[in-house]
């Protein structure tokens, strides 16, 4: 018995000996056709890119008018005063009017982060077309500040950057795109930017900020000087002040474009395709027998000279300045005059007093008599009336041949006048495009006389 005992035994150890060894066996094989992450097995830098794009492309199909959407990691959110809100991974879209700044992560291969935001913006467009929109893409290591439904204040910054040794990778930017036939007008750093076209926008901090313009048109004005930036083209703007970051100066004139960084941008997650321009032919400076006056910047005529007179075939500053006793200095600056030898037969002058040859500077009741022609560099720009009353309005005109594009206070025009209605003394500016490119400003200002006081009678006592 005690025999029989034993055998049962050592067959009920053999038995558990080998469930012992079957569950070994299951508990290592799983690890073993699992191996852990590796980074190896990271996207490349090529990938990670084409990945964040078609993702980005996916999860914001349903973004609004004033909404963002979360495109691709990594994006931070600086939330508006008091607001409360979900934006921390790909997919989500709040509103614009929560969000005070966004920061988009530079491409990172080691971390597999590429930021990528997008936004739909109202900006100045009217409420009548509420499908119109103006579209944001900001993407790779940017941040863009102070925003709003109407982007008046908005500061961009964009850097290079990111641990890639992706020779492909986007720079840094951000992209702007405006409704077909629709002009949307923003401040950015604080330069005036008005678009009716596809923009590509960098702003390296006391450095400079670059807009280009991939098709339609962009006008960019700062520091009393405005440029038309056309397709294949772009403008620097110096930066500084405390943050670095705020436009010091005007924009350059339009150079050819940066067509690499340019069109290396993701411009198919834009609401509208573009195709990318060539860049613009540089423009060459060439000896002419014709000189173009230049206005210095931030000049206006001089106020308290109300009288006109045209320059005649033979005259030279100085022998107009003789005519009205005044110095030569005098008469260049109150004309906004830099170079003394850069006057035109034609060219109308703010002088003193009046001549014979002079003609009387408009008033409110009797509209100035022109008759200077046009000539390729004198658009006779004038006003019908220059001295307005509180509330009234008047007509200014131009004449213009041989010219590419026509912008008047900043905005493209076929029109060969506009009527203004200023409450305060104004300077109008009208930018003349040359065919050959070249940008010449011309101004005439119109002031506004305020009303009288008038003291109410005194009661005798």
């Amino acid at each position: 018995m005690a025999r029989f005992r034993i055998a049962i035994w050592l067959v009920l150890l053999v038995l558990a000996g080998c469930n012992l060894s079957q569950t070994a066996e299951t508990t290592v094989e799983p690890a073993s056709r699992t191996p852990a992450p590796t980074i190896a097995t990271s996207l490349s830098c090529d990938d990670l890119v084409t990945t964040a794009l078609n993702r980005a492309n996916q999860v914001c199909t349903t973004l609004g008018r004033n909404q963002v959407c979360y495109g691709n990691n990594l994006i931070d959110a600086e939330l508006q005063p008091n607001a409360t809100t979900n934006f921390s991974k790909a997919g989500d879209i709040v509103g614009v009017d929560l969000i005070r700044r966004l920061t988009t992560a530079p491409l990172d291969t080691s971390k597999q982060v590429w930021g990528i935001a997008i936004m739909k913006i109202q900006a100045n467009l009217p409420d009548t077309l509420p499908g119109q929109n103006v579209t944001f893409l900001l993407y790779g290591n940017a941040v863009l500040d102070n925003i709003t439904p109407q982007m008046q204040a908005v500061v961009l910054k964009t850097g290079i950057g990111g641990a890639t040794t992706c020779s492909n990778a986007p720079k840094s930017a951000l992209l702007i795109q405006s409704p077909e036939g629709s002009q949307a007008t923003m401040s950015i750093n604080g330069a005036s930017i008005s678009l009716g076209s596809t923009a590509y926008l960098t702003a390296e901090e006391n450095s400079e900020l670059t807009v280009a313009t991939i098709e339609g048109s962009a006008v960019v004005s700062a520091a009393n000087i405005t440029r038309v930036v056309q397709p294949g083209a772009q403008v620097h703007l110096p930066l500084g002040g405390g943050d670095g970051l705020q436009v010091s100066g005007p924009p350059s004139q339009p150079e050819p474009f940066d067509v690499q960084a340019v069109g290396q941008a993701p411009l198919p997650l834009l609401e509208r395709q573009v195709q990318l321009p060539p860049p613009i032919a540089p423009v060459v400076p060439t000896n002419t027998s014709v000189a173009v006056p230049v206005v210095p910047t931030g000049c206006a005529p001089r106020a308290d000279w109300n009288f006109s007179y045209i320059i005649q075939t033979g005259d030279t500053l100085f022998k107009i300045a003789q005519k009205f006793a005044v110095s030569v200095a005098d008469l260049q600056s109150a004309n906004c005059i830099v170079d003394a030898n850069q006057i035109q037969v034609g060219q109308t002058l703010r002088v003193p007093t009046q001549l014979a040859t002079a003609i009387p500077q408009a008033t409110v009741t009797v509209p100035p008599t022109i008759t200077v022609a046009p000539t390729a560099i004198n658009p006779n720009l004038r006003a019908d009336s220059t001295q307005l009353k509180q509330g009234e309005c008047t007509t200014i005109r131009w004449d213009v041949t041989n010219v590419n594009q026509v912008y008047f206070q900043g905005q493209p025009v076929t029109t060969t006048s506009q009527q203004v209605c200023p409450r305060a003394d104004t300077t109008y500016t009208l930018l003349l495009v040359y065919q050959d490119g070249k940008q010449v400003p011309f101004s005439v200002r119109v002031q506004v006389a305020l009303p009288e006081a008038t003291t109410a009678p005194v009661a005798p006592q």
